[in-house]
């Protein structure tokens, strides 16, 4: 049944409420269809063996950083963030800057996200099979309460979805992620504190996020990610680690780096800069897009000693640059 914790912070516990709704209204349509696609995902056989498709893309070699690319319109506590007429679009402006991974907001009322942005981003990413560099895994990223929204991922094609330990509590949690296991797909277990980094080690995550993002006061603080990251070494698994919230400029992305963390995720920047139009009309032209730039800066060889921040929003010039191997265009 889908469920959430009764501790979680006040933020959430709209927003999970909301889900519970949105989780009972899915049920009713399969319940009335019994040709639902929604089925045969969740009545299929566990696999032999998993794809493991987010987890392969965020596992860097060492001193190397993966970029988890976000596309967001709004959030409760930013407000407004940018239009994105064309998810797909923007998706491959990430691709095609380096970003490993996209992340997809599909909640409708807190983030202007659909089910409908996730199955563009899919299909955008999918032209890129055979291509170099490929497709990117899709992270269906909302508030998953239920096995049915795991599934309802799966079936529009997402490689991974996100389980929120503040939200869901240990129990939830381990539920949850023993079903997306089931249904081979990845999923990021997202932690605020060092009691749910503990939750998370027991119950065997394989990718865990860090979010600096404080969810009682809403501070941001960068240092969160790098205290907690000894818990994380310290249980000895090969665990990616995904660093998340108040990360704007290059300097923070190679601090993060520096303190061990395998990837990024980045929503509000990168849109905010993909969606400027001081440089022409259309905001989603790589030749000159600012997201382009920021991403090509993060994954770059930077040196926190050197760097300065703003210097990478644009083009990736400066230090990102500079410390780049470049690019080779066939």
């Amino acid at each position: 049944p889908a469920a959430y914790s009764a501790d979680a912070p006040d933020v959430l516990l709209k927003i999970l409420a909301r889900k519970v709704g949105e989780v009972a209204e899915l049920k009713e349509a399969m319940a009335k269809d019994s040709g639902h696609p929604l089925h045969a995902v969740m009545g299929a056989a566990a696999p032999a063996e998993r794809r493991r498709a987010a987890f392969r893309a965020l596992k860097k070699s060492p001193g190397s950083l993966a970029v988890i690319a976000e596309i967001k319109r709004r959030s409760p506590s930013k407000g407004f963030i940018g239009e994105i007429k064309n998810p797909g679009k923007l998706s491959m402006l990430y691709q095609e800057a380096g970003a490993s991974v996209i992340s997809v907001l599909t909640d409708g009322e807190g983030f202007g996200g659909s089910m409908e942005d996730l199955a563009a981003v899919v299909a955008a990413q999918a032209k890129c099979k055979g291509a170099f560099p490929g497709p990117c895994p899709v992270l269906r990223k909302d508030f998953t309460i239920d096995e049915v929204q795991i599934a309802e991922a799966k079936a529009a094609g997402a490689a991974a979805v996100l389980l929120i330990v503040a939200a869901l509590g240990k129990e939830n949690s381990e539920r949850l992620l023993r079903a997306a296991e089931r249904m081979d797909i990845d999923a990021v277990v997202e932690c605020h504190s060092k009691e749910e980094v503990e939750a998370a080690l027991e119950i065997g995550a394989e990718i865990i996020g860090v979010n600096n993002r404080n969810l009682r006061t809403f501070e941001v603080d960068l240092s969160t990610c790098e205290k907690l990251k000894e818990l994380i070494v310290a249980d000895g698994r090969d665990i990616v680690t995904v660093a998340e919230s108040g990360i704007k400029e290059c300097t923070d992305a190679w601090r993060l780096r520096d303190a061990g963390y395998n990837a990024i995720l980045v929503g509000e920047k990168l849109v905010e800069l993909a969606e400027d139009k001081t440089f022409g009309s259309n905001p989603y032209q790589s030749s000159y897009n600012g997201a382009r730039g920021l991403i090509k800066a993060f994954v770059s060889k930077g040196s926190t000693k050197y760097g300065r921040p703003g210097m990478g929003a644009f083009y990736g010039r400066g230090e990102g640059a500079k410390e780049s191997l470049g690019e080779i265009m066939l």
